[in-house]
């Protein structure tokens, strides 16, 4: 399974959320201390949703999905006033991430399609 649907409450706004694994988000950084970080790469975006903002157009296909607009993550200090420690941006396209040029990971320029989810994000019902 590469993404699931989630139903979120988020203090009494109700929405859905795409959950799914980007690998360019799940590429380690440094932390301005020097300690190093291996994020999961994890996203929960609102999708087809006028109760939660931003939010993104998606085609309804769980398996080979598809975003709109781009997707932008910057990896923030602490200090929030330091230049950012990471850029990941991409737009999701039928399954396939297209990293854009200002991506600061190695997958930047690539095509890369997406991964399938990690067993402990799976609801086992």
């Amino acid at each position: 399974m590469k993404t699931s649907l989630r139903q979120v409450n988020d203090h009494g706004v109700h929405y859905e959320a795409l959950m799914f694994v980007c690998p360019g988000c799940a590429t380690p950084y440094t932390m301005l201390d020097g300690t190093e970080h291996t994020p999961s790469g994890l996203h929960m975006l609102p999708v087809n949703s006028i109760a939660k903002t931003p939010q993104w157009d998606w085609d309804g296909n769980l398996e080979v999905p598809t975003l709109n607009p781009s997707i932008l993550t910057r990896i923030q200090p602490y200090d929030d006033q330091s230049a950012p420690l990471g850029v990941c941006h991409s737009y999701l396209r039928a399954g396939v991430f297209e990293f854009l040029g200002d991506c600061t990971h190695q997958f930047a320029g690539q095509h890369v399609p997406m991964p399938h989810l990690p067993a402990w994000t799976i609801d086992e019902e």
